[in-house]
């Protein structure tokens, strides 16, 4: 029998369904998911979309993660992940206490230089980069923070949180999910003192981000809810960074509704309504804007219509808005990871339409826009197995990609 790694995802589900005593039915019932659904998906036959695996996690007692296989432990010990994965747990002990290190932290003015270079290492999604990175200068600011005051101390505390956020993206993306609580943790307490309101709206559209894994999906939207109101008055005034910050929390209402109880009409419905939510805000925007705390525009907006579509199961809707969504070459260029996970999408959508070459053709897209990200995603790593068992004579092109994920 493969191990963890190799299951498919309906594998798991059955894996675990068998460790809790559960026939398909009791699971099916639990979960307020089709039993037919279930079977085929168990078996292969069927996708299982996000929804459904929260929804079966949520109802066998265990997280998302532990469903789709993460974390890819021997994949991320090859890749030489250990070491800066246990420096970000060591850094993560210290947030409210002065140490009175042996070298006093730099200016902040130096410090905020390498803290912009590690955004782009997050943007490109260069997850070893982040990680290698991110815990000297967590323990720089730490001590920053306490050791100026006024607007001094909210700048340092500005600049930790920023950085907590770009540590989320690795904790979370490849899977350790009690590291990203903990980073969650700390990045509000920083975010708290920042005197930045943006900072703290971030650090729950990150909070709703872990509402995937566990579920809790209304938790998120109620997040969402909160946080849209926080920023309504300045959006109102058509201030920049404030359409940016609505367009994306409207974005992510967007999915957590589209993954919130398989087959509900009125939460399609609720989808909808805010992907249309968000693409009025994209209007008034005018174009793509890159921003300090969340960036916006027209094309993420368009990207995430495919992206709605994939997650409600519609996978022909997908590819019909993928063939309307035309990426500005600039777009890749400063938005790798974004780019990376539309065509990990549809893959998905391809691949269930019956479009098998077209399903690889973008993942071999998601691998040039951010290797590291599509590595380690666990859809890509499901398309490419689903792959393998409707072809099995693989193209050498497939058995290689397959081989490169640690399949």
């Amino acid at each position: 029998m493969p191990d963890g790694t190799d299951l498919h995802i309906g594998a798991r589900i059955a894996e675990q369904r068998n460790l809790a005593h559960l026939t398909q039915r009791g699971l099916a019932s639990k979960a307020h998911i089709s039993y037919s659904l279930l079977s085929k998906v168990e078996s292969g036959h069927k996708p299982a979309s996000p929804a459904l695996v929260a929804a079966c996690a949520r109802a066998l007692g265990i997280e998302s993660s532990v469903l789709v296989g993460q974390p890819f432990a021997a994949e991320q010990r090859a890749d030489r992940f250990d070491a800066p994965i246990a420096a970000i747990r060591a850094s993560l002990e210290n947030w409210d206490l002065p140490l009175d290190p042996i070298a006093p932290p730099r200016p902040l003015d130096e410090i905020a230089v390498d803290v912009k270079v590690l955004g782009e290492h997050r943007r490109s999604a260069d997850y070893l980069k982040t990680a290698t990175a991110a815990p000297t200068l967590i323990d720089e600011l730490v001590e920053a923070s306490h050791r100026h005051d006024g607007r001094q101390r909210e700048r340092a505390h500005r600049l930790l949180a920023y950085t907590y956020r770009c540590v989320h993206d690795v904790a979370y993306k490849l899977g350790h999910i009690d590291l990203s609580s903990t980073v969650l943790a700390r990045m509000s307490y920083s975010a708290e003192r920042s005197g930045d309101l943006y900072m703290v709206i971030l650090a729950s559209y990150l909070r709703a981000q872990s509402c995937f894994n566990t579920g809790r999906h209304e938790v998120g939207l109620r997040l969402m809810e909160r946080a849209l109101s926080d920023v309504e008055c300045d959006a109102r005034h058509g201030y920049r960074s404030a359409l940016c910050v609505q367009g994306n929390l409207r974005l992510r209402a967007t999915m957590l509704a589209a993954r919130s109880r398989p087959g509900d009409k009125s939460q399609e419905d609720s989808a909808r309504a805010q992907w249309q939510e968000a693409w009025e805000v994209a209007q008034r925007l005018g174009k793509d804007t890159r921003n300090y705390v969340m960036s916006f525009g027209p094309s993420n907006t368009l990207i995430h219509r495919v992206a709605m579509e994939v997650e409600l199961g519609n996978y022909g809707r997908a590819v019909k808005a993928a063939e309307a969504t035309h990426l500005p070459r600039e777009f890749g260029e400063l938005y790798p990871d974004r780019v990376s996970h539309y065509c990990i999408d549809l893959s998905r959508a391809q691949l269930w339409t019956g479009d098998r070459q077209g399903a690889l053709d973008s993942l071999l897209k998601a691998r040039a826009a951010a290797p590291q990200q599509t590595r380690y995603h666990p859809h890509a790593r499901e398309t490419v197995q689903a792959l393998r068992r409707a072809d099995r004579a693989d193209s050498q092109t497939l058995a290689n990609y397959a081989r490169w994920l640690g399949l």
